[in-house]
């Protein structure tokens, strides 16, 4: 399904899959995150692993009764300023609602997943739930882990969500599983410092297709042999560079929600073909190089300015460039010229779900609660973009009117806004799947296997792998 998001989001409000579009937790992502986040958000929770798991003391979901108090568990992952945000935003909410206790359960995103799964085949996940876009169709699968939010429309103002959003991500069937607390979208951050002689004269950077991003990559290799026009981590050349040629090739979703491709053997060679030139032309820093580091902040060429931009999601700028004393810009994302989609990834940053088998009460109570963490403007004004770009209409509004969103963030919303794109299927971002494209990319890479060969085997494992999770 095609779409222009700035009509749609505009429209509906004032109008994604790997996993969840991701967004680091400190200004602002998962997919980043990782599981779906980005990159940022996956170091910095490598980094809290250590830190310790805080957890609530109560092991039972509370029993309760009319007019008796309420104490509701909310579990997420993230880093330090995301759990430190979310637990400012817990204490204004109980000051103003007596009777409603939340009890936090946070940690690093390593075995989150794992763990929520546990809990919920023995009935004891907590009543609020933060999830990865990525595992909404398999945990709705089960069962058992989502309540119908459907039920709580007029609890819950859903209308602050665009309706795209909530057609393609939140809704299973007839009912709505999940909310975004935000939102993402794939941006070109680059040094204009850096690509200053491939910059108009307002600092705009002249790239619209992928041959000008081979032409002054290579240009600017050329100039200096220790700079390069882009890097990545591993996650980040799959996700920013070589899905995003295979769909602008197929103008489809890579995998389909009927369990199908969207690309045939072709098209995958295609794909790899282009995106080989990245390493070819030294365009790319080597990828055995690239990817010894979990993160640009890690990363010495990007610190020192070796390196003309990066491909990310718009709510990890601020952080990409946190101390880093050069000027930068924002792009939309490089096309071929006979492509009608960007391949962008524009979706869900991260999602929350109330547990199904949680009773009435407290999922009344929980709804109430999303309610206030969603769409009030003294929760966004505390969260900032712990989670990603707010996802609810009333929140942006809030964080702009109190200029909590960068000039350069903003421009990335824009342009991703701008842009058109296609969701993220269902199982886009399934952990199988997506070592799938890993091992062939790498192999590739590394020479191990040509485009063709590479192709051939990727589609017929996918093809199985998809038989598989189909239960066929």
């Amino acid at each position: 399904m095609k779409r222009k998001w700035l009509a749609l989001f505009m429209a509906a409000w004032m109008g994604i899959g790997l996993t969840g579009c991701g967004t680091s937790d400190s200004g602002e992502g998962n997919t980043g995150e990782s599981g779906s986040a980005g990159q940022t958000e996956q170091n910095s929770e490598a980094q809290n692993q250590e830190s310790g798991v805080q957890e609530s003391a109560s092991d039972q979901q509370p029993e309760s009764g009319s007019g008796e108090d309420i104490t509701l568990r909310f579990s997420w992952w993230g880093g330090d300023s995301r759990h430190e945000a979310t637990l400012k935003a817990i204490e204004a909410y109980e000051n103003s609602h007596p009777g409603i206790k939340i009890e936090p359960e946070y940690s690093s995103f390593s075995g989150y997943y794992e763990k929520l799964v546990t809990q919920l085949a023995s009935s004891n996940a907590p009543e609020i739930f933060q999830v990865d876009q990525g595992w909404v169709a398999e945990l709705s699968a089960r069962g058992d882990a989502f309540a119908d939010l459907s039920k709580y429309s007029e609890v819950i103002d859903m209308a602050q969500i665009s309706e795209s959003m909530m057609n393609d991500y939140c809704k299973i069937g007839d009912e709505i599983s999940v909310l975004p607390f935000g939102y993402n979208g794939t941006v070109f951050l680059y040094n204009r410092t850096l690509l200053a002689d491939w910059c108009d004269e307002e600092g705009r950077l002249e790239m619209a297709s992928w041959d000008d991003f081979i032409r002054i990559g290579r240009e600017l290799h050329a100039k200096d042999a220790e700079c390069y026009m882009t890097t990545a981590v591993t996650d980040g050349y799959l996700r920013y560079i070589l899905k995003p040629m295979l769909e602008q090739i197929t103008n489809e979703i890579d995998i389909q929600d009927d369990f199908t491709l969207g690309f045939n053997q072709e098209q995958m060679t295609q794909a790899y073909e282009s995106f080989l030139e990245i390493f070819a032309q030294q365009v790319s820093q080597p990828y055995d190089e690239a990817v010894l580091y979990d993160s640009m902040q890690n990363n010495p060429l990007w610190l020192n300015g070796k390196i003309g931009g990066i491909f990310l999601f718009f709510s990890n700028i601020d952080t990409e460039i946190a101390g880093l004393d050069y000027d930068y810009g924002v792009a939309g994302m490089p096309m071929f010229a006979d492509a009608s989609i960007s391949g962008q990834e524009c979706c869900p940053s991260l999602m929350v779900a109330i547990n199904r088998k949680a009773d009435e009460a407290h999922q009344q109570a929980a709804a109430e609660f999303l309610e206030w963490f969603i769409n009030s403007e003294e929760a966004s004004l505390i969260l900032g973009t712990v989670r990603g770009v707010p996802a609810s209409a009333s929140a942006l509004e809030a964080l702009e009117k109190g200029q909590m969103l960068s000039e350069l963030m903003s421009q990335g919303i824009q342009i991703s806004n701008d842009t058109i794109s296609l969701k993220n299927g269902a199982y886009e971002l399934n952990s199988s799947v997506k070592a799938v494209f890993v091992d062939y990319m790498e192999k590739v890479i590394y020479g191990v296997s040509t485009p063709e060969q590479a192709s051939q085997g990727m589609t017929a494992e996918l093809e199985g792998l998809l038989k598989d999770l189909s239960g066929q």
